[in-house]
């Protein structure tokens, strides 16, 4: 095995070339060359967990194809990150001059649409003083960049294939096998690192009972003794402590790999140790020794408590690009022949077949679906079985079991279908499911023992399920005929698999399983055990598949309509049965629910849509205006106790993404509903009420001299209203639609001249800020010519109702820092909500990783004086103000202009230093990139100065 593979190592400055394997990674661990023992030892080690991670495992084609998997290395893909980048190359000096008249564009051959993401450039921007092309960060490389690391992802989104395939390549590697295989890119092929893989819910089983000593001196040798006794059990090592050990005692050269934190219970049970304090511990674990620790888990499992636990940064794996599907599609249809599953004719035929599918506008939600890897191998696998592709992933799942099932029913490798296994034509496969499995389904998700969060249904529980149907259902020998089904079960093996020799089940995948266990808790359960599961994030998906198997049937529009009114109505949070942050998460699952199985569907089932879209437009409101949850949850992320917890923004952001699809009323849209603000004009200054213009009284105000070299300047201001929030997407939509692009009453000379030199047609980005999610939030990528254009078109659209001698226009800068920094009695503040230091409550920074501003007025801690939201962060706005070497007052108002022009505030790509009052930036007005905004003032014509002026 191992032990013949030639290999090379080296020694000081020579080199020795033989059956050497395992030296190079053995040096590295004992900190010398390893003794003979030692170094076969380890080669045994490496060879075992080279086969235990070799094989991927295949859900959704059925035993007779693919019962012994897939050469994982075969159909690996490399997998990226969000939000992190790294340099391709730097610009040309003809490059950069196209860049600064904004006629550079990524050349189509390095779109994320044609390439994978080690070549795939997704923006361009300076990186240590150089303007360069970036392409996403790797998840191989990020791991090697970050010793301690949390690894996220949604279901299905490869990081435990990422983990287990990241553990074999390691193994490989340190049998010194170095090919395109091992390959790991961003490491050097010299690097060597000692691969530990153990599912967390199994460390979890290990250490319950213990004492751990979490409240005074840890314990932390326990958790040492458990990956011992997992790597001797699991792997065959023997002396695995003098393995690790000497390991661990050498700086990182060990990575321990821990998989799958959301299968740990929330609360402590007989067979495990609660997730949080698994958590804690391992960070304890993580400070005495040296090593490295990679942990996976769900997205919606991670929370920024267990954030705050381990204070290791926590990256999710980008969804599938073009790319990457591409790649994907073109690989698997061929291993798919070369299991026999399809003929060779039929390769090229399903692989343009599912990539133009994939490609085409009309099948969008298809795209959306197959950025997910396992959505992705579950549309070829049905589509090299039926040749046709479904519509939603509950059809899609359904189809899959369906394959499955389906396979019982015809003959098997020894020459039976199910019915003749069992004695009686009369029994399918879709009938045990419905009538057997999905109980037995649903009674092991709730308590799931398995490692990897699938339950485990003992065989004597199978056999007396499978014995009662038969009986039922009038059988011959409902005993025999039980025993019969299992053997039968245990050949097919396609669906359920026997595991401990026979003694249990488990479904194939954990999303099979929830699909199950979903369709049995809305089929056969009480509404009050649907409710009571809804807040444990391991019955939130089952959920999900199970109201969208409702969809499918005839009675199931009742059960939706009386779940979805449950819980948008508010009557047990107003009798007090229910605490207030409940409910709030209770709105969010119903739009969550609702725009998963397709509003525009259930309407037509005769589901009272319309009732319930309105509770949660108000419901929505209502959080997001909530001023006492708000500062609850700043007092929650500064570590104060609650229970319920209060929703923090990554939760609110849900919300308002939610609240986007169902007509976000937060903000005037149609010109009758800006009529209206216009009309009802407050001239109160405050933050009480949500009425969208602002009041600025006016007066003497000091402006600028933020910084110690900076000198201020006293301006005097007329009144004006400032808009509660930058102008959104959707805002700037109707604009779109009313023609106003193409219209030139509404461009400045510049702008038009702009619009010709650069062939625009439509904003930058435009087509990415069409869909339905972003619609509340800023619009992004504006140019100064884009937003000046738009405050003429509304200013048009409202001359009658606008105050006489009044304009829609950009603020100016000292007009914005007046409005951002200035509180009621008159005093300045480095931040529009006071003195504190800006907290993800109060505004967005650091957030880089979404490419997209969030959805506005999610910080409302961080409101203004007079009530404006988002003043800093998130976006940087556009003024009317040109930038002047030596200073000004910033009261300039320019109508038109092809000068550096100002932007205040920062953006959420800032450092939490950047979001004050003072931040300040300027750029040419023809610049339109991804962390420019706007927001409207309504303001006197008179302070606005012509070109020449």
């Amino acid at each position: 095995m191992a032990d013949s593979i030639n290999g090379s190592v080296d020694l000081d400055k020579s080199q020795v070339t033989g059956v050497i394997v395992g030296v190079n990674l053995g040096t590295i661990i004992y900190g010398r060359p390893p003794e003979e023992a030692e170094r076969q030892r380890l080669v045994a080690y490496l060879d075992q967990v080279t086969k235990s991670h070799n094989t991927l495992r295949v859900v959704g084609v059925g035993s007779s194809h693919l019962a012994s998997g897939i050469d994982l290395a075969s159909a690996y893909m490399m997998l990226a990150v969000q939000g992190r980048q790294r340099v391709v190359r730097t610009l040309t000096a003809e490059e950069i001059a196209a860049h600064r008249q904004q006629r550079f564009e990524i050349p189509e051959e390095l779109s994320a649409d044609r390439c994978l993401p080690d070549h795939a450039v997704l923006a361009v921007a300076k990186r240590d003083g150089y303007l360069a092309l970036l392409r996403a960060e790797l998840a191989t490389e990020t791991v090697l960049a970050h010793p301690y690391l949390v690894l996220c992802g949604a279901p299905g989104s490869g990081k435990s294939t990422f983990a287990k395939h990241l553990v074999w390549a390691l193994a490989q590697r340190g049998l010194d096998q170095i090919n395109h295989h091992t390959g790991l890119l961003g490491w050097a092929d010299k690097q060597r690192v000692l691969p530990v893989f153990m599912p967390l819910r199994t460390l979890a089983g290990a250490l319950v009972g213990k004492d751990l000593g979490l409240n005074n001196t840890p314990h932390i040798g326990l958790l040492l003794d458990a990956v011992c006794a997992h790597l001797q059990t699991t792997y065959g090592l023997e002396q695995p402590r003098e393995l690790l050990s000497a390991g661990l005692d050498r700086s990182r050269t060990v990575l321990l790999v821990f998989d799958g934190l959301d299968e740990v219970p929330l609360e402590a049970t007989d067979h495990s140790l609660d997730r949080r304090s698994l958590l804690t511990y391992v960070r304890l674990f993580a400070n005495a020794y040296a090593a490295r620790i990679l942990i996976t888990c769900r997205s919606r499992a991670w929370t920024e408590e267990y954030g705050q636990i381990t204070q290791w940064p926590m990256v999710e794996l980008a969804p599938l690009s073009g790319g990457q599907m591409t790649q994907f599609i073109r690989t698997w249809f061929p291993l798919l022949h070369a299991k026999g599953l399809i003929d060779h004719e039929a390769i090229e035929r399903y692989s343009d077949q599912l990539t133009q599918a994939l490609r085409d506008p009309q099948r969008r939600r298809l795209r959306d679906m197959a950025d997910n890897p396992l959505l992705l191998s579950m549309m070829i696998f049905v589509l090299a079985r039926k040749g046709v592709l479904p519509r939603d992933r509950h059809s899609l799942y359904d189809d899959i079991l369906k394959q499955l099932l389906g396979e019982w029913d015809t003959t098997s490798r020894n020459g039976q279908n199910l019915g003749q296994a069992v004695g009686d034509d009369r029994i399918m496969g879709d009938e045990v499911r419905d009538q057997v499995l999905d109980r037995l389904c649903y009674q092991a998700h709730l308590t799931a023992t398995s490692t990897d969060g699938r339950g485990r249904i003992p065989s004597r529980e199978l056999q007396f399920a499978l014995m009662e149907y038969f009986a039922r259902v009038n059988v011959a020998d409902p005993y025999r005929a039980a025993e019969r089904c299992i053997a039968y079960i245990d050949q097919c093996s396609g669906l359920l698999q026997p595991e401990d020799d026979g003694k249990v089940y488990a479904f194939a995948h954990l999303t099979l399983q929830e699909q199950s266990a979903g369709r049995h808790l809305v089929f056969y359960e009480s509404l009050d055990q649907l409710l009571a599961l809804r807040r444990d994030d391991r019955w939130r998906e089952p959920i999900f598949l199970g109201v969208g198997c409702l969809t499918k049937v005839g009675l199931g529009s009742a059960k939706i309509d009386q779940l979805l009114t449950t819980l948008v109505d508010s009557d047990a949070y107003e009798a007090g049965t229910m605490h207030q942050y409940d409910w709030y998460r209770d709105l969010i699952l119903a739009a969550e629910l609702g725009a998963d199985c397709d509003w525009g569907l259930l309407r037509g089932k005769q589901i009272k849509v319309d009732r319930i879209q309105r509770r949660l437009r108000a419901g929505l409101v209502n959080l997001l205006e909530d001023h006492d949850h708000s500062h609850a949850a700043l007092a929650y992320h500064h570590g104060q106790a609650m229970e319920p917890a209060p929703l923090l923004v990554r939760e609110r952001q849900k919300a308002a993404e939610l609240l986007a699809g169902l007509g976000d009323p937060r903000y005037p849209v149609t010109i009758a509903q800006w009529q209206q603000e216009t009309r009802d004009l407050s001239t109160q200054f405050g933050r009480e009420g949500n009425h969208y213009w602002r009041y600025i009284p006016a007066g003497r105000y000091q402006v600028g001299g933020w910084d110690a070299d900076e000198q201020s300047t006293v301006v005097e201001l007329q009144d004006y209203w400032v808009g509660r929030f930058m102008v959104t997407v959707e805002q700037y939509r109707a604009f779109m639609e009313a023609g106003g692009y193409t219209n030139k009453d509404y461009w400045t000379e510049h702008g038009l001249q702009w619009k010709q030199r650069e062939q625009r047609t439509e904003p930058r980005w435009w087509y990415d800020q069409t869909e339905q999610e972003y619609r509340n939030r800023p619009f992004y990528g504006v140019s100064w010519y884009d937003a000046v254009a738009y405050c003429q078109w509304l200013t048009d659209q409202l001359t009658p109702w606008l105050p006489q001698g009044y304009c829609i226009r950009l603020v100016s800068e000292a007009e914005w820092e007046v409005s951002a920094a200035y509180t009621a009695d008159g005093q300045r503040q480095p931040f529009p909500w006071g003195e504190q230091p800006a907290t993800p409550e109060h505004t967005v920074y650091n957030w880089s990783r979404e490419k997209r501003p969030l959805s506005v007025g999610l910080g409302l801690v961080g409101q203004a004086a007079c009530g404006a939201l988002d003043s800093v962060g998130n976006m940087w706005e556009w003024t009317a103000t040109r930038d002047e070497d030596n200073g000004g007052n910033g009261q300039q108002v320019l109508a038109d202009s092809d000068d550096l022009m100002v932007l205040r505030g920062g953006s959420g790509y800032e450092n939490s230093i950047n979001v004050r009052c003072a931040a300040r930036l300027r750029n040419p007005p023809g610049n339109g990139v991804t962390i420019l905004g706007f927001r409207c003032i309504l303001a006197h014509r008179t302070s606005v100065l012509n070109p020449e002026s």
